[in-house]
């Protein structure tokens, strides 16, 4: 390959990444890793977390600050971890993603700017900027995924929300649930609701409940295999 051929590749290189990353936006491939989407989101590092106590990896842990950090941090504690909920809601809600990742950069329309958390698709940077604020994120976060919190749900179990500020349309359909700071949170009513049940008190406590189920469903077919 000559030079000039090589010159021309690394000039286009930029433009390839960017058009494939627009492309997973909306076909909705998985979500890049936290340290591809927020190069600089590091954990602080006077903050020591025992990874054997927590029910999330590092990634979904920094995902939830993340979200937490770009909607929520001009909350006071109430409200940001109102905001909190409704992400760890729905990862436990089988109509939306599994971790907290990709709940949190999923993106259900055809446009690349309409994700369900806008800071993700707003096309600006998402490393946090401001230091002491990124660790009352990461604080929050911690706390919410630290196994026996105890920190119950505010919003009743709530699927979306709104600030005060707006009137979505999509609002009417939905059973207002509660006012927490300046945010509206929102939940189904019928059927669908009272089918599912009671979820656990906390997003710990189901993450848990589902650990232990898989282990048993494994036992239980390492056991019919043994028997054949």
């Amino acid at each position: 390959m000559t030079p000039k051929v090589v010159r021309s590749v690394v000039r286009l290189l930029p433009r390839v990444v960017a058009g494939l990353c627009l492309i997973a936006t909306v076909a909705g491939w998985p979500s890049m890793p936290v340290q591809a989407m927020a190069p600089g989101a590091s954990l602080p590092p006077d903050i020591r977390i025992d990874w054997t106590n927590m029910v999330v990896s590092r990634d979904e842990l920094v995902c939830l600050a993340l979200n937490d950090y770009w909607e929520a941090r001009g909350e006071d504690t109430r409200g940001r971890v109102a905001v909190a909920q409704v992400v760890l809601n729905r990862t436990r809600d089988p109509r939306f993603p599994n971790s907290i990742c990709d709940v949190v950069t999923e993106n259900r329309s055809s446009s690349p700017r309409l994700c369900q958390f806008s800071w993700y698709c707003d096309g600006r940077p998402d490393t946090p900027a401001d230091p002491a604020a990124w660790r009352a994120s990461v604080l929050l976060a911690k706390s919410l995924l630290m196994r026996n919190n105890a920190i119950s749900d505010l919003t009743g179990g709530a699927l979306w929300y709104h600030n005060r500020a707006v009137d979505p349309g999509w609002s009417g359909r939905l059973e207002f649930a509660t006012r927490v700071g300046d945010h509206y949170f929102y939940r189904e009513a019928g059927p669908r609701v009272q089918q599912a049940g009671t979820p656990p008190m906390t997003f710990a406590d189901w993450t848990d409940e589902q650990a232990r189920t898989k282990t048993g469903e494994d036992s239980d077919q390492l056991a019919r295999s043994n028997d054949r």
